[in-house]
């Protein structure tokens, strides 16, 4: 009964900790910086160049 009761008062704890600061994260969290960085979307999109390309050939894995 003692083990019982002492995981579940572990699991409540964790419970109430995760809610919490899942709200905290939420009301304190500046969005402005987040939305400001996709402003001009369709500029990125045309703008947008191919991978970089290696200039030597990279022979560090070689399967037998």
């Amino acid at each position: 009964m003692r083990k019982t009761t002492f995981f579940a008062a572990a699991v409540a704890a964790l419970v109430l900790t995760g809610i919490g600061t899942w709200l905290g994260v939420r009301t304190f969290t500046a969005t402005g910086a987040l939305a400001g960085s996709a402003d001009n979307t369709p500029a990125m999109m045309t703008g947008a160049k191919g991978p970089p390309t290696s200039r030597y050939d990279d022979y560090d894995i070689v399967a037998h």
